[in-house]
């Protein structure tokens, strides 16, 4: 099950993360938001997918668990946004998410189902469009608050 998968390797997906996030151009990642950001995703995805499999995979927005995951990731995308972050960086903190577990389950042969998978992807796919969303607004409020 893949959000047993996900739990029991959490230190490795946030090192691995860490590591594909150190790589990227300028400006980097900074140390906090792989240390705060990268594991509570980690927690709340495992929450909406040990929710989604509790439903026989049956897709939607509105449970407890994919409410929470829209929420944190509007919040997440308001405070990178504030530290400085680019909406590329936020696209792509995500993605580096994706990747790790991925790249992790299919290095150890984790026994995942493509409905699995495509959950994982529904919701980060979500996160996403919420965070980048809530990134948007803050720049567009503080371009319509700005002085002349």
């Amino acid at each position: 099950m893949l959000h047993e998968f996900v739990s029991s390797n959490r230190e490795e997906l946030v090192r691995r993360c860490r590591s594909k996030g150190s790589e990227r151009a300028s400006p980097s990642v900074a140390a906090a938001e792989l240390q705060h950001g990268v594991p509570l995703v980690l927690e709340q995805l495992v929450w909406a997918l040990r929710c989604e499999e509790e439903r026989n995979h049956k897709p939607s927005r509105s449970t407890p668990a994919t409410v929470e995951v829209s929420r944190t990731a509007a919040l997440h995308g308001k405070e990178l946004r504030e530290q400085g972050y680019s909406a590329g960086q936020v696209v792509q903190d995500y993605a580096d998410i994706s990747q790790s577990i991925s790249e992790l389950a299919t290095e150890r042969c984790a026994p995942v189902t493509v409905e699995e998978f495509r959950s994982l992807e529904r919701f980060l796919d979500s996160a996403i469009a919420d965070a980048v969303a809530s990134y948007g607004n803050l720049t567009k409020s503080r371009e319509l608050f700005a002085k002349p």
